[in-house]
């Protein structure tokens, strides 16, 4: 069971600690590019923990949307290096090494087969040489306190595990770039999270029918990336569609186009739907800036 709740009642900041519950938090439901809201990244909130599932390039202005910043938030979980989900990442490493003074580094929850990539191919250029002693070269656990799931396997499938305070937290591989990888093992690091064993979020991906699927024997409720165009690296409402009833009824979709509310700009007459994800089936579009709240 769960409950859609308003955050940051009379401008209050979004508290980073709930009374045990699970609460997971857009601060953005949008594409890359999006202009109408903000990018796909969540905080996932349990008891005393939490995790920032991303930081894009508009991640630190979506933290200050609800009174948080990258200072307060502690721990990171980057899911893969587009720019609109890692793009905020040296903003953070910079803030909290140069202008915070906090004596203790933020966390960041990270397999060891993506740490090396996320450093050399995106955040070194930027961070590498120290501020405070020219040409001195840095590495990404100079600015987090690294935190290493544990490869074990759930579904038939390989995944990364990490228990996180009372939150277990699933990461498993999926299907986004480049387009024309046919295989997890020919694409590029990108990942998806279950939480609890209760809530599965898709991440970035390519339609991959039996993904979603598999996931929603085990999930109450999924949020799945989807994008209104067809083509490209993200699945499309129009491919989502052809998920079984069951699995359409206990999705949201989240990480969609500025034109997601005008379905007569994406929607042919040829189409068996309407682009009204409740009418379709589905949950509906997943909201910004309110908790799902899970009991």
């Amino acid at each position: 069971m769960h409950n859609i709740n308003e955050i940051c009642k009379d401008g209050q900041s979004l508290p980073l600690n709930t009374e045990g519950n699970l609460r997971v938090v857009f601060l953005g439901v949008g594409a890359a590019f999006t202009k109408r809201n903000r990018q796909s990244n969540f905080l996932i909130i349990q008891g005393e923990h939490h995790v920032l599932v991303d930081c894009g390039t508009l991640g630190p202005l979506a933290l200050d949307d609800v009174g948080l910043s990258v200072s307060k938030v502690q721990c990171y979980l980057p899911t893969h290096s587009h720019a609109d989900h890692i793009g905020g990442f040296e903003e953070v490493a910079l803030v909290n090494r140069y202008i915070s003074n906090s004596p203790n580094k933020p966390k960041m929850i990270i397999p060891k087969d993506y740490q090396d990539l996320l450093w050399t191919k995106s955040l070194a250029g930027g961070a590498e040489f120290c501020e405070a002693s020219q040409g001195q070269p840095l590495q990404l656990t100079d600015f987090f306190d690294i935190h290493r799931p544990k490869e074990t396997e759930l579904l038939g499938r390989k995944v990364w595990s990490f228990q996180h305070g009372s939150m277990e937290l699933v990461l498993m591989r999926t299907l986004h770039f480049p387009d024309s990888a046919v295989s997890i093992d020919e694409a590029q690091w990108c990942s998806g999270i279950l939480v609890n064993r209760r809530v599965w979020i898709s991440g970035d991906t390519m339609f991959d029918k039996d993904y979603p699927t598999q996931f929603s024997s085990i999930s109450e409720v999924m949020f799945h990336d989807c994008q209104t165009f067809q083509g490209g690296v993200h699945a499309s409402y129009r491919e989502l569609m052809t998920l079984p009833d069951e699995v359409r009824s206990k999705t949201y979709l989240y990480h969609y186009n500025d034109n997601w509310d005008d379905p007569k700009a994406w929607v042919k007459d040829s189409d068996n739907f309407t682009g009204d994800p409740v009418k379709d089936g589905f949950m509906g579009w997943a909201d910004q800036q309110v908790a799902y709240d899970f009991a």
